[in-house]
């Protein structure tokens, strides 16, 4: 058996043999991912920051990013993916002063002997929601901003500055949900428990 014979190619990559006795080369690309082509061919796919093969029926897979979905953040960069959860990650604040500021997405515990007056978002976008559980023997009170208004079983409460909700009992508790969203949003309780003023 010969050994150590040469073979003769036209062009510089990869030797490809096409099982009748000629020989070519397949060109690759740098940093690709080399899959296999039409023919017992080779070809490369280049993938960019964060992107993933994604196969496909019959053809050659696609470099693509991966899409998020509800719930879930994906961001995509060099060298890395990151997944992270949102749906459910509610973050919360315990409140033991007498007045808090609210931000979307985000519950407080209203935990001071005196009234705690909480005052709604400037804006919000639709379905961004909010808790306030009272904790604190003073209870507390959502007060609103320009154009905005809180409904409540079908009673609203002012609309702007002068509106607000407020517990009856330190422990009463609300849900409230952007029902639209922007500067002047309407806010709908959700859910309570105990006896909720509206004003």
């Amino acid at each position: 058996m010969a050994t150590n014979n040469a073979i003769n190619l036209s062009a510089a990559g990869i030797a490809k043999y096409d099982g009748a006795g000629t020989f070519s080369a397949i060109t690759v690309t740098n940093h690709g991912t080399l899959v296999g082509a039409a023919s017992n061919g080779i070809t490369s796919i280049v993938q960019g920051a964060g992107q993933l093969l994604i196969g496909t029926t019959a053809s050659d897979p696609t470099a693509a990013t991966l899409t998020q979905g509800t719930g879930v953040t994906i961001t995509s960069a060099t060298g890395s993916i990151t997944i992270a959860a949102t749906a459910g990650a509610m973050a919360w604040v315990d409140v033991t002063g007498t007045t808090q500021a609210m931000a979307i997405d985000t519950g407080y515990l209203a935990n001071n002997a005196g009234l705690v007056t909480l005052t709604l978002p400037a804006t919000a976008v639709q379905f961004s929601v909010m808790k306030v559980d009272g904790v604190g023997a003073g209870g507390w009170k959502i007060a609103q901003n320009a154009n905005q208004k809180i409904i409540m079983l079908g009673v609203s409460s002012t609309v702007g500055v002068t509106g607000f909700i407020s517990s009856t009992n330190a422990n009463d508790s609300v849900t409230l949900r952007a029902v639209v969203g922007g500067a002047s949003t309407f806010w709908l309780v959700e859910a309570s428990m105990g006896n909720i003023t509206i004003s």
